[in-house]
């Protein structure tokens, strides 16, 4: 249920061998929060840490809610280095097609009615699967180009030496005080870094300039929409 940007010019750890820790950033916002996180690793900050921003499926983007992001990060904390759920083949299938524009209707209807979605497979089976159901020009696509995905999207968590992060905005109308207390809960139990921003994440980077001096508390509190799109902040 959740992916990482496409960038195959850089390494990653599943190609080289690394002692970096991975930090890995989950948010609500995929724009902001996104931005920013991705430019720190062309940061100082990137000799020591590799900072991973970790995506929604592309069929379930709209599913901002900690609440809901919690279950991705539950989902990562269950990984292993060299398994995979039919289920998860067939969302990382989905986000390939999405992102490179290929049809992959078929492929995800075949792989269906083949297996359930519960069943797990290592990685080494999956070019099997691949060549037994899949010929020509689908198969050299997808044993090429779509295991390189694949493979770029490992995101294996390491917990020793790896940390997972949330970071939500304190908004009183979509995250109650309950769904608050629910995943400050969730991310103690699970040793998940919480950063929760009041109003928003925004307002944490404006606090790095000056000019918020002149500002009214109420007015960046209240953070209202300005049109449709955008609010205040």
């Amino acid at each position: 249920m959740s992916r990482i940007e496409t960038d195959f010019g850089k390494a990653r750890k599943s190609e080289t061998i690394s002692i970096k820790p991975q930090y890995f950033i989950f948010s609500e916002g995929n724009v902001t929060e996104r931005k920013y996180f991705k430019k720190l690793n062309s940061s100082i900050l990137s000799n020591n840490v590799e900072i991973i921003n970790v995506l929604r499926d592309y069929t379930c983007a709209g599913d901002s809610n900690p609440s809901k992001i919690i279950r991705l990060i539950s989902e990562l904390l269950k990984t292993n280095e060299d398994e995979i759920s039919i289920k998860e083949l067939k969302n990382r299938l989905e986000n390939w097609g999405h992102e490179s524009n290929r049809d992959v209707k078929t492929i995800i209807d075949t792989i269906s009615r083949k297996y359930k979605d519960e069943k797990i497979i290592k990685y080494n089976e999956i070019k099997k699967i691949i060549f037994d159901y899949f010929s020509g020009e689908i198969y050299i696509d997808l044993s090429q180009n779509f295991m390189k995905y694949l493979l770029w999207q490992d995101i294996t968590y390491y917990p020793i030496s790896d940390k997972i992060n949330l970071i939500v905005d304190r908004d009183n109308i979509s995250f109650t005080e309950t769904q608050y207390k629910e995943v400050k809960k969730f991310c103690e139990n699970n040793h998940v870094g919480y950063y929760v921003s009041n109003p928003c994440f925004e307002f944490w980077l404006y606090l790095h300039f000056r000019e918020i001096e002149k500002e009214k508390n109420d007015v960046l509190l209240k953070n209202k929409y300005v049109n449709k799109d955008n609010r205040y902040i």
